[in-house]
């Protein structure tokens, strides 16, 4: 069983390979303390390199389900575990292998796949993770802006038909109220203040019979004889 400190360490070292791009293997050997403090500086910000015995780093590998590493762990190893700045790091080290003399590449772990050592170089061309995302971005925003212009397209049509049919129904109820059939029946009017006034001439008065034709008629009128004294009434049969 690893000690304390050891199982930090693999833990350490599995979940840098979980998250990083790249890791390259090299060999320090015969380079200095002072050399591989001065690589780290170089590689700080871009990469980070870790000097660590290969059998916590076949511990590490198993771990994170990338066995094939050990293909790459004889000698004594550094390994430089790259995130974003793919390109950056490996012109890093290519430099400080050329200049120290010392620092030789064994190769690097790309996704799953094994690099070899004379092809480390050429993962310099490869696109860093915002380079990859901004790429993506471009090659989505072309057809995204067509569909944003078709949609504003379409909403439009619908709008302007809703219009035209909105005013189509207005012009129809508009043309129906003026077509409509005016009645032929007259319409009585107000006699005026004239009429009202030659009528109430024109019409016969009632005659108002005067005093003496009053008399007259009086006068001349049957009267019913009243039974005299000597008229004797009958009495009425028993």
């Amino acid at each position: 069983m690893p000690t304390t400190r050891k199982a930090v360490t693999i833990s350490e070292l599995t979940n840098l390979l979980k998250t990083s791009q790249v890791a390259v293997v090299t060999d320090y050997r015969g380079l200095s303390v002072a050399a591989i403090s001065q690589l780290r500086r170089t590689l700080r910000g871009k990469a980070e390199l870790h000097v660590t015995k290969n059998t916590l780093l076949t511990r590490a590998a198993q771990a994170a389900n990338v066995p094939q590493l050990e293909q790459l762990l004889t000698g004594p190893t550094a390994i430089a575990f790259i995130q974003d700045d793919i390109a950056g790091s490996i012109k890093a080290l290519n430099d400080f292998v050329r200049t120290s003399r010392v620092l030789t590449l064994r190769g690097a772990l790309f996704g799953p796949s094994l690099v070899p050592a004379d092809k480390v170089g050429d993962l310099a061309n490869v696109p860093s993770r915002q380079q990859l995302y901004a790429q993506i971005v471009s090659a989505l925003q072309g057809p995204l802006n067509n569909l944003v212009g078709t949609l504003n397209q379409s909403y439009s049509q619908v709008v302007f038909a809703l219009q035209a049919y909105s005013d189509k129904q207005g012009e129809s109820a508009t043309a129906a109220a003026t077509d409509a059939p005016v009645s032929d029946t007259p319409v009585a009017s107000a006699p005026s203040a004239e009429a009202t006034a030659a009528t109430a001439t024109d019409a016969p008065s009632a005659e108002v019979p005067s005093a003496e034709a009053a008399a007259a008629t009086a006068t001349d009128a049957p009267t019913a004889d009243a039974p005299s004294a000597d008229t004797v009434v009958p009495a009425p049969e028993v």
